[in-house]
């Protein structure tokens, strides 16, 4: 079935791009600074602070990789949610290493470990957090590519031309406005996202006939499994342990979340926003799970899992409507891609290069240089998502390539933190634990990813503990981290 993407849908989604770089334009001149551009001056409010998160971390390639979970496991799947959410919570009602980062008034995660390590730590956090993240957005640039395509009756020659548009919107806006801007187009680009899964969400009860429907697909597909994720053949203990320490490390570590924790008022309100959004965490994978079984119903069993929701909405969807629903999808897109670029291109001058640098640049050059990191991040994940071909299920994927550094970066927070003998020897031990497993299960596919990621969490911790030993202490901390 063809989509019935129209005019009139098209003249939404052009009037939406027009609009966020209107936007981008007019927030250049409330980002002069380099705590202007990158945290917002430390002036983000809770209710500003909630959406924003909400919308960084809600792109459209969370709701295909959920909607797929869902499609394959059942209702099993929501364990996955119900976990992200409770870490989420648990982190803004313990303050799990963000609180220690805001009080001390970091700009990004990496930046810590140089207090306690070494610049060369700081340098290799910051490669390692970028590395991951421009790994992942080329998926999700590919992911997302394809989804809109097939609902917005795209050729598939012209994906990636579409594509580019949409990215060049993104890059050009947070270009101009950093972090004010981003935030401000996270406001808008939430309520956009929240209208449209409310819209979708009705789509799909509708054209399945209701949750009787849904639970009689899942039960003839998956029998007591799809309901049950201890019988589920896709989520044993093994993979929700590797699920639960992926989500603890990732709230407390990843810098496009964290980034909102240092760009808060005050640490109150900061740790207040983990435990607010973590309502939003469960609905952001709840909702497209149930577009998932929708997808069940519609479609049954087809090959194509990753896109089994985008041929089940262009079969529900008519003109109007489906235009309504892809302002959201591109929304959530433009609002993860913008906090992204962002927060990688930061580390990338702050944390990977910045260290290395044998004089200080100036605020203006460092607000250059996180300009220049933004353009090139952009044309290296277009070049990926261009190149590359995804092996494994969306979310498998997205957490094994995560392992490569969370594992290691939450080990060293914590041991520089709260253990006096952790050594930037261990450091190194750590990430070179933490990426080994991912790496080789990248390299050769039948590596099981939660042995992989199990694994990264493992070996981390304990190459922080043997190589501080073996090394010895790291010396007097830095009284202060260096700047670029």
């Amino acid at each position: 079935m063809t989509s019935q993407f129209s005019l009139i849908d098209w003249l939404m989604i052009v009037s939406l791009l027009i609009f966020f770089a209107y936007i981008g334009f007019r927030a250049r001149a409330r980002s002069a600074s380099v705590d202007e551009f990158l945290v917002m001056g430390r002036r983000l409010g809770p209710y500003w602070g909630v959406a924003t998160l909400a919308a960084a971390e809600t792109g459209l390639v969370t709701f295909v990789y959920f909607a797929q979970e869902s499609y394959l496991g059942g209702f099993a799947a929501l364990m996955l949610p119900i976990i992200g959410a409770a870490m989420m919570f648990f982190v803004g009602w313990n303050g799990f290493v963000v609180k220690k980062l805001r009080e001390l008034e970091m700009r990004t995660v990496p930046e810590f470990l140089e207090t306690h390590f070494s610049p060369g730590v700081r340098s290799i956090a910051g490669l390692a957090t970028f590395v991951v993240g421009v790994l992942n957005m080329g998926i999700f640039l590919q992911v997302e590519a394809t989804f809109l395509a097939i609902v917005m009756g795209i050729p598939q020659a012209q994906t990636l031309v579409f594509m580019a548009v949409l990215l060049i919107v993104v890059v050009a806006y947070t270009v101009l406005g950093g972090m004010y801007c981003v935030v401000l187009t996270d406001v808008v680009q939430f309520v956009m996202i929240v209208l449209s899964a409310g819209l979708t969400t009705w789509m799909v009860i509708r054209a399945t006939g209701g949750w009787h429907n849904m639970a009689a697909a899942v039960s003839a597909n998956y029998g007591r499994a799809g309901f049950e994720f201890w019988k589920s053949p896709r989520y044993g203990t093994l993979f929700l342990s590797w699920t639960a320490l992926y989500y603890l490390s990732g709230w407390s570590t990843w810098q496009p979340v964290v980034a909102r924790v240092l760009s808060m008022k005050d640490i109150h309100n900061a740790l207040k926003l983990f435990r607010v959004c973590s309502m939003f965490m469960f609905l952001r994978g709840a909702i497209p799970m149930i577009w998932g079984i929708g997808a069940l119903v519609i479609l049954g069993k087809t090959s194509d899992s990753t896109m089994s929701l985008a041929h089940a909405l262009v079969k529900i969807m008519p003109s109007g409507i489906v235009g309504l629903a892809c302002v959201g999808f591109v929304s959530a897109t433009m609002s993860t891609f913008s906090s992204y670029l962002l927060a990688f291109s930061s580390i990338l001058l702050q944390d990977a290069i910045g260290p290395r640098l044998k004089r200080q640049l100036t605020a203006a050059q460092r607000v250059r240089g996180v300009q220049g990191g933004v353009v090139l991040i952009g044309v290296f994940i277009y070049a990926w998502a261009a190149l590359y071909h995804l092996p494994e299920t969306v979310f498998r994927y997205i957490t094994l390539t995560g392992s490569l550094s969370y594992a290691a970066t939450m080990t060293v927070l914590v041991g520089g933190m709260f253990w006096k003998r952790a050594s930037a020897g261990g450091a190194y031990w750590a990430f070179a634990g933490s990426a080994i497993p991912p790496v080789a299960c990248l390299a050769m596919p039948s590596i099981s990813p939660t042995s992989a990621g199990l694994l990264s969490f493992l070996l981390a911790p304990i190459g922080l503990i043997v190589g501080s030993l073996i090394s010895g202490p790291t010396g007097k901390p830095a009284r202060a981290v260096s700047q670029v």
